[in-house]
């Protein structure tokens, strides 16, 4: 089972969950510096399989919500994410047995392993995307019949609202609201699931996978091995999935705007011979769709990202720059995202894109 005892460990961990996290989900250095410092005080997180948990045990998501660059701004301390857990138990009349990633991409990866480390609470090997999404309601948990509330969110400040909803679409337009009204950056508890829904809903071994994404970056740059033939190998090894590189080239032109408490965008990269080519990539917190000379070649749910073309390091979306030389990635999702019922819910008419889901393996 994964450990995470050092900080070449959390390094290894936050790498892949930026890769995975498909440019959203926040950036990983300030959960790095938040996880190391319980790592400083002889605290680690205890990561457990999905199935070790009870039918009955209580389990919930902790996560950051909001606009991943206005987030960049804000640190957390271990009184927010102690008291959103306190918070939680109160509302529902019961101790918390097990905590989830919602989603694992970015910060999101980081703070349920680091109040796991503080609390002593098991953190799942797994989440609720296997990968990053901009919406509560776009989330393996949600699709598959667990509802996002009743949940508790906090800010910087120690604002605090406590909502329900009889939907998760409904969750996600008070959800905006409230992030909105609170600076665009908010803390909170969602997914109250038991042990058994949670079993039945995770995308499984996610944790893991971070990791080891994360160390196969490391050790084939300090082999001094073709950095991106490695990744894609562990990639491509991976039962039922899939992955290729799409695009090489410079940065020539990105936009970044926060609106309605989303980071939205667009990224555009000619390649560095004398090619006329041109490859975009549209940006709602994470990348929804790459398109080579107007073609879609990747597009939600499967995964897109954009790695510096020398060291492989992936780049989140609101870290993206004129002159940056990168590749780009595309990889399939997990099989729970491509499903008819997940496809309603995350497909690419959701992201306000006129065109049906296609796996990358049909597009490339």
């Amino acid at each position: 089972m994964i450990s995470i005892k050092t900080p070449t460990d959390i390094k290894d961990l936050a790498r892949g969950a930026v890769l995975l996290g498909t440019g959203g989900g926040g950036d990983p250095y300030i959960g790095e510096l938040f996880l190391q410092a319980q790592l400083d005080k002889g605290r680690t997180p205890n990561i457990v399989p999905v199935d070790s948990i009870a039918d009955d045990a209580l389990v919930i998501t902790i996560a950051g919500v909001g606009s991943p660059p206005v987030m960049l701004e804000y640190l957390v301390s271990d009184d927010t994410l102690l008291e959103i857990l306190a918070r939680m138990e109160t509302l529902l009349g019961r101790k918390v047995d097990a905590l989830i990633s919602a989603e694992i991409g970015g910060i999101n990866s980081m703070f349920p392993l680091a109040l796991s480390a503080m609390t002593g609470l098991p953190v799942l090997d797994g989440d609720g995307v296997g990968r990053a999404v901009p919406r509560t309601e776009m989330c393996t948990f949600s699709i598959y019949g667990c509802l996002a509330t009743p949940a508790v969110v906090l800010d910087e400040l120690g604002n605090s609202v406590v909502f329900e909803t009889i939907d998760d679409l409904t969750a996600e337009a008070v959800l905006r609201s409230i992030t909105a009204a609170l600076g665009a950056s908010l803390f909170g508890a969602f997914y109250p699931m038991s042990g058994a829904q949670a079993k039945a809903t995770a995308v499984r071994n996610t944790v893991t996978q971070t990791q080891e994404i994360g160390r196969c970056i490391r050790t084939a740059r300090d082999g001094s091995g073709d950095v991106f033939a490695q990744l894609l190998g562990y990639l491509n090894s991976r039962p039922g999935r899939c992955a290729h590189l799409l695009f090489d080239g410079k940065i020539v032109d990105v936009t970044h705007e926060t609106r309605d408490g989303w980071h939205w965008g667009r990224v555009t990269i000619v390649p560095l011979t004398a090619s006329k080519d041109v490859f975009t990539v549209d940006i709602q917190n994470e990348f929804t769709v790459a398109r080579f000379n107007g073609r879609t070649v990747t597009v939600m749910p499967d995964l897109i990202s954009i790695l510096d073309r020398e060291s492989a390091e992936p780049i989140t979306a609101e870290r993206l720059a004129y002159g940056q030389r990168v590749k780009v990635i595309g990889s399939s999702a997990d099989p729970l995202l491509r499903t008819p019922k997940a496809l309603a819910v995350m497909g690419p008419r959701n992201f306000g894109l006129d065109e049906d889901f296609i796996p990358i393996e049909q597009l490339v």
